[in-house]
């Protein structure tokens, strides 16, 4: 049962937000599990949500309460909310940088206690500007905690080839007696490669010349050093390319990028480009006649999404968040000897 999965997960964590408040949002499908996880923790929990595509706010808190309603032995404290209240915000621990939270500007954190702590929800270098005014909280001296998602107890990285096998099939595509290419140049490639390369016939990747040591996998050839597109004879039929670039919002393939388009398009016979994660130039892609899919991913998204697989990374790594959370507090910052999180402030200055 879904809920004795989330009990699991906060002992695992030793997660204890006894006595804090926890302002965060209520969403549908595995994003479910985020204020609940909280409650089990024993916070105080205000859970904000606005209506979307996906469903009412009246659908989501139904949604959320159907998780754990029935159990006779749980008793958790959980306000819904669709108005978010200058009261409610300066009642806050903690804030979750989470979805219908964002952003989290000076409109709303002025609000906030000075004492309040923001997990990310995310690691360090995965920052979007349009998530957050890193200036304000600075200003205000809040704290801020990336998550480290691949501590072993959170772990959500190892998810990341799964994901990609998900969007290949999803765009109709076959591993097996295939090739495909990775072109990346962030830390998601030697997760996407491990996977990947056990499934196809064989794996060329293009990436930063200083990740290739990363790379001691089985069944998969070095192509060239990212950005530079080289791709051999042997590897002119591939399935299709995995892209994957960072930051997220950057333009990666297009007129005039990083990334040639001409040299893809030379390459391949026939080239598809699986839009994992970073932005590309869909019409620059359409005048030269290569693929894409999907055929819509909001700039600074990714692709596919960890929920695509199913609700385990979305519980790891929203428990791994709260953990943040928790620390951030108290002050340690480590769990099981291994650092849960990264102090995000000053990291962020450097990108």
């Amino acid at each position: 049962m879904l809920l004795d999965k989330l009990k699991r997960r906060v002992e695992a964590l030793n997660l204890d937000l006894r006595g804090k408040v926890v302002l965060t949002e209520a969403a549908t499908g595995p994003y479910v599990v985020t204020p609940i996880i909280a409650a089990l923790a024993g916070a105080k929990v205000y859970a904000f949500s606005r209506e979307t595509r996906y469903g009412t706010t009246t659908e989501v808190f139904e949604q959320t309460r159907s998780v754990y309603q029935n159990y006779q032995d749980t008793s958790l404290d959980i306000t819904f909310m669709d108005t978010l209240t200058p009261e409610t915000i300066a009642k806050a621990d903690i804030i979750t940088n989470s979805g219908h939270l964002r952003p989290l500007n000076k409109e709303m954190l002025q609000h906030a206690k000075d004492t309040v702590v923001i997990p990310m929800m995310y690691e360090a270098w995965e920052w979007r500007e349009a998530d957050m005014d890193i200036d304000y909280i600075k200003e205000r001296g809040f704290k801020l905690g990336a998550t480290n998602e691949r501590h072993p107890e959170v772990d959500v990285f190892n998810y990341l080839g799964d994901m990609a096998v998900k969007q290949i099939m999803d765009a109709g595509l076959c591993l097996y007696k295939n090739k495909f290419i990775l072109l990346c140049n962030n830390d998601f490639g030697p997760y996407i490669a491990k996977v990947v390369a056990k499934m196809c016939e064989k794996l060329g990747v293009i990436d930063k010349p200083e990740n290739r040591f990363k790379y001691q996998i089985e069944n998969l050839e070095w192509l060239s050093d990212f950005p530079e597109v080289r791709i051999p004879a042997t590897f002119k039929d591939a399935e299709a390319v995995i892209f994957t670039a960072y930051p997220f919002d950057a333009t990666w393939v297009g007129i005039d990028t990083a990334v040639s388009l001409a040299s893809i398009k030379e390459g391949l016979r026939d080239p598809l480009l699986l839009r994992y994660a970073g932005h590309v130039d869909t019409e620059a892609l359409d005048l030269a006649g290569i693929r894409y899919y999907p055929a819509q991913v909001p700039c600074g998204h990714m692709g596919v999404l960890p929920s695509a697989v199913g609700y385990d990374p979305i519980i790891r790594l929203q428990a791994g968040g709260l953990k943040v959370g928790e620390v951030l507090h108290s002050g340690n910052y480590t769990f099981n000897k291994i650092p849960i999180l990264e102090l995000a402030c000053e990291q962020i200055e450097t990108y």
